[in-house]
């Protein structure tokens, strides 16, 4: 069941030169059962750090000691989840989204930064170590922005924050009905503002993970170090997805 208080995961932001480790390969669905386009989720690769928000957590605080992870994760995608499944454990973590079941995002962290993932592996009680396992629920439309924040390419990248208004950026995305997420880093925080037809959904820092208004980011935008990405492009229902059976071992 479902509790009241929230679990957030920081995915770390790699080097710009991290190298990203090889994926197999995995099949597509297009989330209706159905293929989809080779390369679905956007491939493997290194990508800018991408912090989580807080959510429902399911189940309570799990743990691979005792849970299974690849059969909890066919679980949820048989029951149609829409959230995120977060493993942590050995020193790097690994972030899966849903939406109605299927997977819209695989995000991973660890020595070598940050990575778009193809596949999870997952740990079980007969691992060695043993890791904690969060099962958090999002709305839909959450589920889909932050889909786009890990698989669509920046439409504006780095641009510094000294020359950006973020609130008049934000106000020509809204013009611009534009679906996605803007990102906003410093040393300090990572800041996210989640959109859907150019309206905020909430937004975010990894330090603050609760969904709030677009002005929890606008101080950290004024950093001295601060930089802006802009994730949007056009949203297709169902979103290009692959099947949680197919992600795992």
């Amino acid at each position: 069941m479902a509790k009241s208080e929230s679990e957030q995961v920081a995915v770390e932001e790699t080097a710009d030169n991290g190298a990203a480790p090889e994926e197999a390969a995995l099949p597509a669905s297009n989330g209706a059962g159905g293929s989809a386009p080779s390369g679905a989720l956007g491939g493997a690769t290194a990508i800018r750090g991408v912090p989580i928000p807080a959510g429902a957590v399911n189940f309570g605080e799990l743990t691979s000691a005792f849970v299974d992870g690849p059969r909890l994760f066919r679980y949820l995608g048989d029951r149609k989840h829409t959230g995120a499944l977060v493993d942590i454990g050995g020193g790097s973590s690994q972030v899966a989204i849903l939406h109605e079941g299927n997977v819209v995002a695989l995000v991973g962290s660890g020595g070598g930064g940050t990575r778009r993932l193809e596949r999870l592996s997952l740990p079980g009680p007969a691992a060695g170590e043993e890791h904690q396992l969060n099962v958090l629920t999002y709305r839909p439309e959450v589920a889909l922005a932050l889909g786009q924040l890990v698989n669509v390419a920046e439409r504006f990248e780095r641009m510094h924050g000294s020359f950006v208004d973020l609130p008049a950026l934000l106000a020509y995305l809204k013009r611009e009905k534009a679906n996605g997420a803007v990102r906003v880093s410093s040393g300090k925080d990572t800041g996210i503002v989640l959109l859907r037809g150019g309206e905020v959904l909430g937004a975010y820092t990894r330090q603050k993970p609760e969904l709030e208004d677009a002005g929890v980011v606008y101080g950290l935008a004024k950093e001295a170090d601060a930089e802006i990405d802009v994730h949007v492009g056009s949203l297709t229902l169902p979103p290009p997805a692959v099947s949680a059976s197919s992600v795992v071992a």
